[in-house]
């Protein structure tokens, strides 16, 4: 035989190994498994996502705790210098106490733009549309104008979130008398008008007249609102926050005719009433204290606890809470 096909011969004789070799079995997953799988992974989605909300509204927490207590420093820098207290509203159509403190929260330049003597209708829209980032609770809303103005033909102006305290006994204490909160409305008799200008703006208080002690005293807290009416003056106590049109736009009170809102969403204020305080949180409202300290209080607080901490002068003891 040939060489050639000898060669030939053993060749063909050889096994063709692509054919001969075994291929590697595929087995997908069968429809019982990837049930299983779906059912860990949601699962685990269902524990991680409540650990998730909790840590982003403790990251909140602390924004709005350090809103309160850089708020409630400036006060006490603006009080050690004027030797009162902010007037929550000095008058009537005035600006509030959210514009006073302006220049002890490193914001003179905005301070500078309003004339704080004169009536808010005559401040520029520029300044009162300022929206500044630490007025607001980020578990509540980021910064907002109000949806509608205070009076026809004013200018809206922006939002806030934070209300001083006005005590516990009187509301409307520019008409009616002595009030026992830290920042009210001025009296009539200290802030009067001349040439529809105000000759002063003084509050009504320093800080001894607080004879229950500023540990022991609320200076401001979060407002109680209906999250389907942020931005509403009125009863809603939600209007132009530079504005002292309206009193519930710059200060609550606490007792046990007016207990704290325990969700966003208290009933549509009817005539006479007040509102009150609240927060977007879960279960606490944030309250700074006189001497510059911060606390979540629980929205079930005991009512006459809420009222003696509201109070600067009752004289009443108050435990733990």
């Amino acid at each position: 035989m040939p060489m050639i096909a000898r060669a030939e011969a053993r060749s063909s004789m050889r096994p063709r190994l692509d054919v001969v070799a075994a291929r590697p079995s595929h087995r997908g997953f069968t429809l019982v498994e990837l049930l299983v799988v779906i059912g860990i992974i949601s699962i685990l989605m269902a524990l991680l996502l409540p650990a998730v909300q909790m840590a982003r509204e403790a990251g909140r927490r602390t924004t709005c705790t350090n809103n309160l207590k850089q708020i409630a420093l400036g006060t006490i820098n603006f009080t050690d210098t004027n030797e009162y207290l902010p007037a929550a509203r000095p008058r009537d159509q005035f600006l509030t106490w959210p514009v006073f403190v302006l220049p002890y929260l490193e914001q003179g330049p905005l301070y500078d733009r309003f004339d704080v003597f004169a009536n808010y209708p005559s401040q520029p829209i520029d300044a009162v549309q300022t929206k500044l980032p630490f007025y607001f609770c980020p578990s509540r809303r980021t910064p907002m104008l109000a949806k509608s103005p205070d009076r026809p033909n004013w200018n809206v102006g922006s939002c806030g979130d934070y209300a001083g305290n006005a005590g516990y006994n009187e509301y409307w204490a520019e008409v009616f008398g002595e009030a026992n909160g830290v920042i009210n409305s001025g009296r009539l008799d200290f802030n009067t008008v001349v040439g529809g200008r105000l000759t002063t703006i003084r509050g009504r208080y320093t800080l001894a007249a607080i004879s229950d002690g500023l540990s022991n005293t609320f200076f401001f807290g979060e407002k109680g609102m209906n999250i389907n009416h942020l931005g509403e003056p009125g009863g809603w106590g939600d209007g132009s926050y530079f504005s002292g049109d309206q009193p519930a736009t710059a200060m609550r009170i606490g007792n046990a005719l007016f207990p704290p809102a325990v969700n966003d969403y208290y009933p549509a204020p009817g005539p006479g009433t007040i509102p009150v305080w609240g927060s977007g949180h879960p279960q606490v409202i944030m309250f700074a204290l006189g001497d510059g300290s911060v606390r979540p209080v629980d929205k079930r607080v005991n009512l006459s606890t809420l009222a003696a901490l509201c109070a600067r002068d009752d004289g009443t003891v108050v435990g733990p809470y």
